[in-house]
């Protein structure tokens, strides 16, 4: 009987999922509010806490679903755009990271923490979900540097979270530190996870051409995507990121090749991204109902607190892109969408184990207010891309006018050059 529902309630996700992507096509209303909703009602009705079963898988296919969406959603990519998404995404990713840690200190000061814990809760919050941010850029009109931008980020997010919150929890303990020793093992990260990302592409697009005379099947890509993801983490690098780059690599492999003045025979299909596609619709309509599944209502206090982080956080954003993006000539539109896609993941819910793990004062409370942080920023990022694709939010920053104070110093140089023209 458990295994007819379970089939049951299963195609009851997976029809919810298409009706909400239809929904969304049709109202901007984000199916990720559905699914999330799905997943309360499931909660209510079952403890999943209590099953060893999905302890044990969860891990895997969150993991699995977070690669494998990043791998699709930069399929399509354009080439020539990359470098400015690399740039940019760098740079937002950076300023927002410090800007969550320094806030996030000061508000968990006023709840009677320690400046070091809540700086240690601010550096796990760092985090921007990639399984939230990617499906919703392939369905809202964005342009691609924006688009690229925000993928970039969501990937090179993960580091300035483990890294961080591992340099906050030394400082903590008082063990050795080093800005010099952090500073090299992310560029290790970022620099041999893309290194070795592209190598891989590389390879695989030599070798596609042999493996589909053998049988044409698109599930072996699948196959070379996880020992990529295994290689790369094993060596201690952002296996994320190195599979975002070998989409790249395989999604413009007829461009590239032809930028090096070599012959390929490979060129991927269209019918070889949309069975990709589909994979990324199953996986992502699970991921969120599964968000929904582990809420647990009993902890109110903490619920809130989970609840305030998040808006305070929704609200230094813009000061992050007002900054890293000063020089930028970038309309409202997209600015808006910038500042408003900043959801929590995956990321942030590892590294809150952390704390308790190495006996880190209110160790026990850091796993539920970073999941209802997590929550309560997709619930946020759901609203504010509804507001803005509809017209009816142009940012906080555009209402504080936050471009114009960072650019005013560069405004009030320009007269005097004038003058000493004239």
């Amino acid at each position: 009987m458990e295994l007819i529902t379970l089939f049951a309630i299963t195609g009851i996700i997976i029809f919810v999922g298409f009706i909400g992507e239809w929904i969304f096509d049709k109202t901007n209303i984000p199916d990720v509010l559905w699914l999330l909703i799905v997943g309360l009602v499931l909660g209510y009705f079952f403890d999943v806490e209590k099953s060893a079963a999905f302890k044990e898988v969860s891990p895997l296919f969150i993991t699995f679903a977070l690669i494998f969406i990043l791998f699709e959603g930069v399929l399509n990519i354009d080439l020539k755009k990359i470098f400015t998404g690399v740039v940019e995404g760098g740079s937002l990713s950076f300023i927002s990271f410090i800007l969550t840690m320094f806030f996030t200190a000061i508000a968990m000061m006023a709840a009677g923490w320690g400046f070091l814990e809540g700086l240690l809760l601010g550096a796990i919050l760092g985090d921007a979900s990639q399984a939230v941010i990617v499906p919703i850029i392939k369905k809202i009109h964005i342009k691609e540097e924006t688009a690229i931008a925000l993928t970039f980020e969501s990937a090179i997010s993960d580091v300035f979270v483990i890294v961080g919150s591992l340099a906050v929890i030394n400082i903590i303990l008082m063990e050795s530190f080093s800005v010099t020793a952090v500073f090299q093992k992310i560029t290790y990260s970022f620099l041999s996870a893309i290194f070795i990302g592209i190598v891989a592409g590389f390879i695989w697009v030599k070798l596609l051409p042999f493996m589909n005379r053998l049988s044409k099947s698109y599930i072996t890509s699948i196959a070379a995507l996880l020992m990529l993801y295994s290689f790369v983490e094993y060596f201690g690098a952002n296996g994320a990121l190195a599979c975002l780059t070998f989409g790249i690599v395989l999604g413009n492999s007829k461009k590239i090749f032809h930028m090096l003045k070599k012959d390929t025979q490979y060129n991927m299909e269209n019918s070889a991204k949309f069975f990709y596609s589909q994979i990324s619709f199953f996986l992502k309509t699970f991921f969120f109902v599964y968000l929904g599944l582990i809420i647990n209502f009993k902890e109110y206090g903490l619920m809130i607190l989970g609840f305030i982080l998040a808006f305070l956080l929704f609200l230094v954003r813009p000061i992050a892109v007002a900054i890293s993006h000063r020089n930028s000539k970038i309309e409202d539109k997209e600015r808006t969408f910038l500042e408003v896609l900043t959801p929590k993941g995956l990321s942030a819910a590892v590294a809150a184990q952390l704390p308790l793990q190495y006996g880190i004062a209110h160790g026990e409370e850091f796993s539920t207010i970073v999941l209802f942080a997590i929550i309560s920023s997709v619930l946020l990022t759901i609203i504010g891309v509804f507001l803005t694709e509809r017209g009816k939010f142009r940012g906080i920053g555009k209402i504080l006018n936050l471009t114009r104070l960072f650019k005013k110093k560069q405004q009030a140089e320009k007269p005097i050059v004038k003058a000493e023209q004239k």
